[in-house]
């Protein structure tokens, strides 16, 4: 197993090479084969662990005391064995696994059958999402514990490849940090998690490996004078419309890093405006363009079009950022120009106002003095309230918050997960076409039915979207 550790503990003592250091302990565990890893050397905490998975050893456990994974927590694929030492009993850590494919984790004390850890073993097995990272807390229960990353299915992933840190639980809001780090991010303080944590322009893009603030980058071969500031909001140039209503922003983009990206800022100053951006440029280069208010939070995208478009309506007063960049391209540059058309209007006065520009706009469901904004359900809206996010749903209810579909002012409401229509309500589908599927109202039209963002749409239309069998009311791809 390939395996290289490296800890933050600080500290240049050493010690001979047959003692442990002082703050571990030797721990003994079973002579059986699929425990033999466990026996490796282990990594006091804050540890980083950077390997991949080698053979099929062990098979998890049935059973553990807390399990966020919602599609099932058994797995007899190929694994490693972390050893994690220096713990402090009592003491809440976080274990964060990022990896090359979709891995899980789960934390033991011990290894003490032929097939592996038991389930009295067993405080926590995270496979919480189908992507490349997880994060999961324990609460210590000795000096030493092992993390086991695991594979799902049987056979090795394509990229076998992870990287493991552990470390004590620092935060779990941002209230609890400040100063040079007053991010929360998995339970550390950090500099940032994203460009719009970074608000110096000599440092505006944000090095997700480090967490830290850093300068923009400038690898195009041709590129434009608002380089490399505009590579995070920090240094993006203000729109400023003329009397008709019109600003323009030229630039250049390429794709060298994939990373690259200009962002162009324009300001709301009046409730009820609309907000159009179009985004030209010659050739059959890719670019792209995205919106976003100052948080960072997505109001709008454009992938699949040339000219790319964006139209918002009803913005909070504030300062909005709209971000350029090329999808697999190279270090040439690609000229673009982005134009911003700002036209008057009234306030919102209703979630069907919010609702109403659906076509390149994310929904945002409340209705808050004449501005459409997020629902803040914070996790307790209850069955058929409404919502416009997964995080305003109580517990075991999803909110069926497709981007870009017609009607979520009324369709957007908190549902229970099911494997049946018949475990859902009168107008009610179970859906096919998600791995954790949930009760959503009938379709009568193509435009209710759910977008695949990454998937390329037929010519002339913004996006993929699933067909609408009006008979059965259900999305189809």
């Amino acid at each position: 197993m390939l395996v290289t550790l490296a800890a933050c503990s600080g500290g240049g003592s050493t010690h001979p090479a047959d003692a442990p250091p002082p703050d571990t302990q030797t721990v003994m565990q079973p002579d059986y084969p699929a425990c033999h890893e466990f026996s490796d050397a282990g990594q006091s905490v804050p540890a980083h662990v950077t390997g991949a998975l080698d053979g099929a050893d062990l098979t998890s456990p049935a059973m553990c005391d807390a399990v966020d994974a919602p599609y099932g927590i058994e797995s007899a694929g190929p694994d490693s064995v972390v050893r994690i030492d220096g713990l402090t009993p009592g003491t809440t850590y976080v274990a964060r696994l990022v990896s090359g494919s979709d891995l899980a984790f789960y934390v033991v004390t011990g290894c003490s059958t032929a097939d592996g850890p038991a389930a009295s073993e067993c405080q926590l097995f995270v496979d919480a999402t189908a992507a490349h990272e997880e994060v999961g807390r324990f609460v210590a229960r000795a000096t030493t514990e092992y993390v086991v990353i695991d594979y799902y299915q049987s056979h090795p992933p394509a990229d076998a490849s992870w990287a493991l840190d552990v470390y004590a639980d620092a935060c779990t809001s941002d209230a609890q940090c400040g100063g040079a780090t007053p991010v929360c991010d998995d339970g550390r303080c950090v500099q940032c998690t994203t460009s719009f944590d970074c608000t110096n322009a000599s440092a505006p893009r944000c090095d997700t490996t480090a967490d830290t603030c850093t300068q923009g980058t400038d690898a195009c071969l041709t590129d434009d004078t608002g380089e490399p500031a505009n590579d995070g909001p920090a240094g993006a140039p203000v729109l400023a419309p003329d009397g008709t209503g019109t600003a323009v922003a030229n630039g250049l983009i390429c794709a060298t890093p994939a990373s690259e990206a200009d962002y162009v800022a324009f300001d709301v100053t009046t409730l009820g405006d609309t907000w159009d951006l179009d985004l030209a440029w010659s050739g059959t280069r890719d670019l792209d363009l995205e919106v976003f208010d100052a948080r960072g939070t997505t109001l709008g995208v454009s992938f699949w079009e040339q000219p790319e478009r964006v139209r918002l309506t009803y913005l909070p007063l504030g300062r909005y950022y709209a971000r350029v960049t090329e999808y697999q391209g190279d270090a040439s540059g690609v000229p673009y120009t982005l134009t911003a058309h700002r036209t008057a209007g009234t306030g919102c006065t209703g979630a069907a106002d919010c609702a109403g520009e659906y076509r390149n706009q994310v929904f945002r469901g409340s209705c808050q003095a004449g501005a459409c904004v997020a629902i803040d359900g914070a996790a307790a809206v209850a069955q058929g309230g409404a919502c416009d996010s997964m995080s305003d749903c109580a517990t075991g209810l999803l909110c069926s918050s497709f981007f870009f579909v017609a009607g979520a002012d009324t369709r957007d409401v908190c549902e229970p997960t099911c494997a049946s229509d018949t475990e859902c309500g009168t107008g009610y589908v179970c859906t096919t076409y998600l791995q954790q599927n949930f009760c959503v109202q009938q379709c009568t039209t193509d435009a209710q039915c759910p977008t695949a963002l990454d998937t390329q749409p037929a010519s002339g239309q913004p996006w993929y979207r699933l067909t609408c069998d009006v008979a059965t009311g259900r999305c189809l791809p």
